[in-house]
């Protein structure tokens, strides 16, 4: 086989741009990791909600700082388990303790907003609720704060929402009974009211 041409180093040929002639710059790159990546208003939105006080957060319409309970109309559901289940009537009454974790027989303060477990103690002896909420039954919603300023106009009130019951020995039902009571203070969100009270089965509410 022949041997490959071998090519002679030579001078290296710069070439230079014709004059007149247009040239195209890229513009530097800018690099983006040093700059802070910008923040969605909603998250923003959502630590300055964080940051504020109950009360504050209130006056700035955050989300989440509901106290006021929302009118509602009981769901089918509530209302089969309740008359067929459950039997009870509308608009019957229970007394209960509203939060099993305090004294029940004080005033004691509810976070407005807040979850609640309700519950009938032993030793309330009232044979026709025993019938059908015996001592044991346990109640599950939430603690609300209504004012004049509201709407309501029998005073300020502790509204208590209970959705969920659960009676000794057997499931869970879905259900709507309201407790409404006295308020005693009402102090950065938190409502100081009797730790007892009765309620009512409801189709609706207000």
């Amino acid at each position: 086989p022949s041997p490959s041409p071998v090519t002679a180093p030579g001078p290296s040929i710069a070439v230079a741009p014709m004059e007149g002639s247009a040239l195209k710059t890229r513009a530097p790159e800018v690099s983006s990791q040093g700059r802070p990546p910008r923040m969605p208003k909603k998250a923003i939105a959502a630590i300055e909600c964080a940051s504020l006080s109950l009360v504050a957060a209130l006056a700035a319409g955050c989300p989440g700082a509901q106290i006021r309970p929302e009118s509602f109309t009981c769901p089918d559901g509530a209302t089969e388990a309740m008359e067929k289940q459950l039997h009870w009537a509308w608009n019957g009454t229970f007394l209960l303790q509203l939060d099993d974790r305090q004294n029940r027989y004080t005033n004691v303060w509810f976070t407005a907003g807040s979850e609640v477990v309700g519950v009938i103690p032993e030793g309330w002896n009232d044979p026709e609720q025993d019938a059908v909420a015996p001592p044991g039954t346990r109640f599950y919603g939430k603690a609300y704060y209504l004012s004049d300023k509201m709407g309501r106009a029998d005073g300020p009130a502790l509204v208590v929402r209970y959705d969920r019951v659960r009676l000794p020995g057997q499931a869970d039902y879905p259900i709507c009974f309201v407790v409404e009571g006295a308020v005693a203070e009402f102090k950065d969100g938190k409502v100081k009211a009797p730790n007892r009270g009765v309620g009512h089965v409801v189709h609706r509410w207000p």
